[in-house]
């Protein structure tokens, strides 16, 4: 990009700001376009962008000409807060030509060597009357801003703007196509696979992949212990996956159970009902969503994301986590409604079972129905097998039988040849099948 001579037009500044705009420029480094142009045109010592995060009604450090790396995203000042929050507040300018640090508004951070420079100009960031960002100018010495400078900041602000609010709709336009295109292989996950483990760490890595997670973990309830037990896990760490269940009355993530809403958490560390701070600190988690997984108005279980940096969760993101959760939940409930089916055919199937084995030993050795029934129980009980595998036995034996009979004219193994010397079955009952 050509350097903004001193003393430019805004035409000249204008056609600046077009180069800009018209390129295909990521917000981040459009944010950077935007600090360069302004040190060129006021031939400041630094300079600061703050842009809106309305989810928590915050003004938030986004860019700036000195490296701060580990202040962008996390340096927030809210509404009215700070001469930076006073600005973006009432949408208008302030300058300070000398001992800025003195006005009764400004707001000192230890890792910002600019709040110690004397002279302090910011001017709001609008588009369209809507409120973007702030613009932060600041001089080391002492200096007068004049009315062509703050109107050629201001100038670029209000040009600026609009481009910073389309690169940001832009992007929050891929986001959510981003997270469409998750929901939509969720469902596919969920109609491929029949297996709930794979369903579940399916969804866990792609949520940790759409939301740029460190931890992502679903977590679902075990009623007779009344814990949070982790059955998927995509992490970073393998330590993660080692966790000891959770108590739902006394944890952090309990309390989503208890509450059947969502939580969010700027930082687990500072949390005294979270259980594993050492393992946070080991891994680098800072900030917690925690969504409830739901079925019949139930809450079943958790689905579980963190980041590595302190993090305010937008109302879309929550909502995207809601959504998997929602699925999820189907996943687990069209899990065990087919346990259930097949653990009622499996029974249906032994009642049959037992209903012919009783027969055949009625038929037999002429015994009442409740007497076959007690036969095949005791033995079982003997043998400490199911009566399934007794009643399999005597099926079997019963098919061998009527197969051996009309081929041979041997007489029936003796009842004792089928039983241990020192264990003998009840009467007509053979050994089951091993």
């Amino acid at each position: 990009m050509p350097a903004v001579p001193e003393g430019a037009s805004q035409v000249a500044l204008l056609h600046h700001i077009s180069s800009i705009v018209s390129s295909d420029l990521s917000l981040e480094k459009m944010l950077q376009e935007l600090v360069s142009l302004t040190l060129e045109t006021t031939r400041c010592d630094a300079c600061l962008v703050y842009l809106v995060d309305h989810a928590s009604n915050e003004v938030v450090l986004q860019a700036s000409q000195l490296p701060h790396a580990s202040e962008i995203g996390n340096i927030r000042l809210k509404m009215g807060e700070g001469i930076t929050g006073w600005v973006a507040q009432h949408k208008s300018v302030v300058a300070l030509s000398n001992k800025a640090s003195a006005d009764a508004r400004f707001k000192t951070f230890q890792t910002l060597p600019e709040d110690t420079f004397d002279a302090f100009l910011s001017v709001p960031l609008v588009s369209g009357g809507d409120l973007i960002g702030v613009i932060n100018v600041h001089h080391r010495e002492a200096h007068s801003h004049s009315p062509e400078e703050v109107a050629l900041v201001s100038f670029i602000g209000e040009q600026m703007g609009g481009a910073i609010a389309k690169s940001r709709l832009e992007e929050r336009s891929e986001t959510a196509a981003k997270r469409m295109e998750t929901l939509a292989a969720v469902a596919q996950t969920i109609s491929a696979e029949n297996y709930l483990d794979r369903i579940l760490q399916a969804i866990s890595e792609m949520v940790a992949e759409t939301l740029d997670s460190p931890v992502c973990s679903i977590m679902l309830i075990d009623e007779d212990r009344r814990e949070l037990v982790i059955s998927a896990a995509r992490c970073s760490s393998p330590d993660y996956l080692h966790k000891m269940p959770l108590k739902i009355e006394d944890s952090l993530i309990g309390r989503v159970v208890r509450e059947g809403r969502p939580i969010t958490v700027p930082n687990v560390l500072a949390e005294k009902q979270y259980r594993y701070p050492e393992l946070a600190r080991k891994t680098g988690l800072a900030s917690l969503l925690a969504v409830p997984l739901f079925t019949r108005d139930k809450v079943i279980g958790t689905i579980n994301i963190y980041t590595r940096e302190q993090r305010v969760f937008s109302d879309e993101e929550v909502g995207f986590v809601r959504a998997v959760a929602g699925q999820a939940a189907i996943a687990i409930e069209n899990a065990r409604l087919m346990s259930e089916t097949l653990e009622m055919k499996r029974t249906l199937e032994a009642r049959k079972l037992v209903e012919r084995a009783k027969g055949i030993l009625q038929q037999k050795y002429n015994l009442t129905e409740e007497e076959a029934y007690l036969r095949l129980r005791n033995e079982s009980r003997r043998l400490r097998r199911p009566m399934r595998d007794l009643a399999e036995a005597v099926i079997l034996a019963d098919d061998l039988r009527r197969v051996g009979e009309p081929s041979r004219g041997r007489p029936e193994m003796p009842r004792e040849s089928l039983t241990e010397p020192e264990s003998r079955p009840e009467p007509g009952m053979p050994r089951p099948v091993e």
